[in-house]
């Protein structure tokens, strides 16, 4: 049984603790190549001066493409900042509050960490610590290990973790000063955005004489968080080292930074926009060049780097300026792979005898050789077997002969076309262990799955996932989780808790599906699920009109439906539309049919998980619009009756989006909707204010009316548009200002704006005027 979970405490000055003790049966190096689910974003923690309008966004800006957030985010022209004040919480608690805790060694989000199996990898386990521990002048300070996916990259760092923990007694310190393990779907181990700060906040626990010198770092600039990776790299690391003095006295530490190839800079809003996304080799081969830079400083810190060996991870590695700096392990050459997969199968394959038999009468397994010889060293193909087999309603044995005896119906150029043959013979048959009538029903929810874990703007659980699935499908209840059951061995679904990001075993399985050439009559056809899902979300928001704006008590596909709806039309526009043109005709019709004035307000009012700081619209008002959002890749140009859709479409959306803003603007009494939201719902607005005037007749728009409109009786949001627009700075400045000359004057003649929107008005004019006018900031003089 596993033990109770040890969590750290926030401010601890014990970054790593002992080293875990608890058994972990069925986790080995072949059982994940990452190990984790989306985490929470983390507030932001600092204090807003009064008046001023929520700013309850993300802690750390990254890739922040076309950009309408307010200037006092950072700089604005001028290099002039606005006044933040870090609250008196001390540095680590600053850190911990903007850090990547899920991608720490014995986070919650990564429990329990994949560790190698008992006696395995010990030649490269030795290498890697030996290495480290070694004191020799020729050392070079960065080590690369590398190998493909499957591996056991993952938990050979985990188990190096743990081993180099262990000697904390021994050696009077930690040997491990933090890490850091990237996870492809996981929002905050996604992106290199936390990557330094969670750096920073591990290495001032493990070493703390650095915790004053991050402390002075922190108060003196406090928007540290929010500036650029190189910049928090000399802060909030180097500088504090730097302070201490003599580094040599100072024991050095190992830093693991763990699947690099994970880092893709997206998130879960932007990840359905590739478009709008940093490149993610470009944002890898940063990640880098930050390790190399803070190697450079003669830190009394090593680095070990784990991850495949994408082309251009190697290539700069390879390149002349970590030449000097590098070693270099290629994982499938260390080691005896053949005598670590018989030690893991030989165990595991006792554990299952012993639970067939506690007696231990018969513990003798005839295939246990041919299972090592069929895996070919891999580790990742046995413990697939071993979890295939381990199946309390089968006979295990009889699994067992099944996959050692079947049958190799696939043809010889696909059989060794790939290193992972084996492993997707393999999967063909726990395929095929799916009875024939069952098949389809199988297959139909696996689409699903795949499209709806691509697409879902929160979190689900698997259980919650496949209840939804089946009821906006129109399964009968249960049936999908009843469907994926002979799918054991690759599928999380034993643990409904488990998130939907983590279902698939290994990401290999997921390859396999999704290439006909590889899974035959097994191939997933995503977009099927996609379309299906797509048209039920269309369907359930069909029922809503303007009369019951406020009406509560949505079911659970009505509020999925107006959580995702934008997710899931971004996602289409990248591959099922540009698949089938009838298809996308078919949804913009139902988007015809829909009151999407209601529409659109409700998917701010009814949003379920308030900790996203994102819009939940915002890939609506990407450039080019709104209008081309829905349209996407359909061409005006095909036939009239396109041309006449397109129109269509276009005066509706457009129109429907004027009429919730300016309902929203005129509202006397405000819908109920949460801070964060309201905060969402005023910046889409300056989106949408920046698309209405590139429009010729941009002055008669419904929504800038509506500013102009004078009043004392402007409700809050209003009020918090207004300040909004006066913080931006937009790429068309002379029709912004032509904007808010209007608004100006109202807000002169009703003498209503607060200390805050005085500085906001006082700054756009400056700004406007080229320099700050020292007498009458206000005025708007001609220079």
């Amino acid at each position: 049984m596993l033990g109770a979970k040890r969590q750290l405490s926030k401010g601890s000055t014990d970054a790593d603790g002992p080293p875990l003790q608890r058994r972990r049966s069925s986790i080995t190096q072949g059982d994940s190549e990452r190990h984790g689910e989306s985490g929470d974003l983390t507030p932001n923690i600092y204090q807003q001066p009064q008046d001023t309008r929520s700013m309850n966004s993300p802690a750390v800006y990254y890739n922040q493409s076309f950009s309408s957030g307010p200037i006092f985010n950072g700089a604005i022209y001028g290099n002039v900042y606005t006044h933040t004040h870090v609250s008196t919480m001390d540095g680590l608690q600053f850190l911990y509050q903007h850090a990547a805790t899920g991608a720490m060694h014995e986070s919650d989000e990564r429990y329990p960490p994949p560790l190698c199996h008992p006696g395995t990898r010990d030649v490269v386990i030795g290498r890697i610590t030996g290495w480290h521990l070694v004191k020799n002048d020729q050392k070079k300070g960065i080590l690369w290990v590398h190998a493909p996916a499957g591996h056991g990259k993952t938990a050979i760092a985990g188990t190096v973790t743990e081993r180099l923990g262990a000697m904390k007694g021994e050696l009077g310190f930690s040997p491990v000063g933090a890490t850091f393990y990237f996870w492809r779907t996981s929002p905050e181990r996604n992106s290199p955005a936390r990557f330094m700060i969670t750096l920073a906040y591990q290495l001032a626990q493990s070493i703390p004489e650095l915790q004053p010198h991050v402390d002075t770092a922190i108060k003196t600039e406090p928007a540290i968080a929010k500036m650029a990776l190189e910049r928090q790299l000399v802060k909030l690391i180097v500088e504090p080292f730097k302070s201490l003095g003599n580094l040599a006295d100072i024991p050095n530490r190992l830093v693991i930074i763990d699947g690099i190839d994970e880092c893709i800079n997206s998130d879960r809003e932007s990840r359905v926009v590739k478009k709008y996304a940093e490149d993610q080799e470009a944002v890898q081969v940063r990640v880098l060049d930050l390790i190399h830079c803070l190697h450079s400083h003669h830190l009394p810190l090593s680095f070990l780097i784990l991850s495949r060996p994408e082309a251009w991870i190697k290539q700069h590695l390879e390149s002349k300026a970590f030449h000097e700096d590098l070693e270099v392990i290629d994982l499938y050459k260390i080691g005896d792979h053949m005598n670590d997969v018989a030690k893991f199968v030989r165990a595991e394959l006792s554990r299952i005898a012993k639970s067939l038999d506690p007696a231990g009468r018969d513990g003798k397994w005839a295939e246990e050789q041919k299972l090592v010889w069929k895996s070919g060293g891999h580790m990742l193909y046995a413990a697939t077997v071993i979890r295939h087999i381990d199946d309390p309603y089968d006979d295990p044995r009889k699994l067992l002969r099944d996959i050692i005896n079947g049958d190799h119906e696939s043809s010889p150029d696909i059989e060794h076309s790939t290193p992972f043959s084996s492993l997707y013979e393999l999967y063909r048959q726990i395929m095929r262990s799916c009875p024939p009538k069952n098949r389809p029903h199988m297959m139909q929810v696996l689409e699903d799955v795949m499209a709806f874990g691509r697409t879902y703007y929160v979190q689900y659980r698997c259980d919650e996932a496949l209840r939804l699935l089946d009821r906006m499908s129109m399964r009968l209840a249960g049936s999908g989780l009843k469907a994926l059951r002979p799918l054991h061995a690759v599928l999380r679904i034993g643990n409904g808790a488990e998130s939907i990001d983590n279902i698939f075993v290994h990401s290999s399985f997921q390859t396999f599906l999704k290439s006909a050439h590889l899974s035959l009559e097994f191939t997933v056809d995503r977009n099927k699920g996609q379309e299906r899902l797509l048209s039920s979300v269309l369907d359930r928001m069909a029922v809503f009109t303007m009369d019951e704006i406020d009406e509560d008590g949505l079911g659970d596909r009505q509020l999925f439906a107006l959580n995702n709806w934008c997710q899931f039309w971004s996602e289409a526009c990248q591959g099922l539309f540009r698949e089938s043109r009838a298809t996308h005709i078919r949804m913009i019709e139902k988007v015809i049919a829909t009151d999407f004035t209601a529409c659109f307000i409700r998917s701010y009012l009814n949003h379920q998980h308030d900790f996203h700081t994102a819009s939940p619209l915002s890939a609506l008002f990407h450039p080019p619009g709104p209008a081309k959002f829905f349209i996407g890749s359909l061409k005006s140009d095909e036939c009239a009756a396109t041309l006449s859709l397109i129109q269509r479409l276009s005066s509706h959306v457009l129109s429907s989006i004027d009429k919730a803003f300016t309902f929203l603007l005129q509202a006397t009494n405000f819908p109920a909707i949460s801070q964060n939201m309201r905060s969402c719902l005023v910046k889409d607005c300056e989106s949408h204010l920046q698309h209405v005037i590139a429009q010729a007749d941009w002055r008669e728009n419904k929504v800038v009316q509506a500013l102009w409109t004078p009043g004392h009786q402007r409700n809050r949001f209003v009020q918090e548009v207004i300040e909004g627009l006066y913080c931006s700075i937009w790429r068309n400045r002379t029709a912004q200002e032509e904007l808010m000359r209007p608004i100006e004057d109202a807000i002169e003649e009703e003498d209503s704006d607060t200390e805050m929107l005085r500085l906001s008005r006082s700054i756009f004019w400056s700004v406007s005027l080229g320099t700050y006018v020292e007498q009458d900031p206000l005025r708007k003089t001609a220079v």
